[in-house]
């Protein structure tokens, strides 16, 4: 015996508008990326800045970090930081250029408090070929 369960029509409709949403954050995302730098060079050293928000004020702190030669949105670095090591997953969302500096973002708002990588002497490339879609 099979049991067919119908499922009422405000769930489809739902289905769509999240489906459209979700597309159509991607695509902003995308076009984000496509406006601003989506890969440099550095020189293989950087600051990275993690910032915690407390009650009544906010705690940061920043670390030597070593960098790979190229950096792109997208890119998920591994870093090692401080004299009892550790370790450190790095989401790159966005890349700010500033002269010849960089500012490097793990959250997609671009937030000045958030935890980002600085670097010093950076310069813009391309993403091979094989990256871009």
């Amino acid at each position: 015996m099979s049991v067919t369960r119908i499922m009422p029509p405000g769930y489809l409709r739902t289905g769509v508008l999240a489906t459209a949403l979700l597309r159509l954050a991607v695509s902003s995302g995308a076009a984000f990326a496509a406006d601003g730098v989506v890969a440099v060079t550095t020189p293989g050293t950087g600051k990275l800045t993690m910032c915690r928000s407390m009650v009544v004020y906010n705690s940061c702190d920043a670390h030597k970090v070593i960098l790979p030669a190229r950096i792109a949105v997208g890119d998920r670095l591994k870093l090692t930081y401080g004299s009892n090591p550790k370790d450190y997953n790095f989401h790159v969302v966005q890349i700010r250029k500033q002269g010849a500096n960089c500012t490097i973002f793990n959250n997609a708002s671009g937030d000045e408090n958030g935890e980002k990588i600085e670097v010093a002497a950076c310069q813009p490339t391309t993403k091979p070929a094989a990256e871009s879609q």
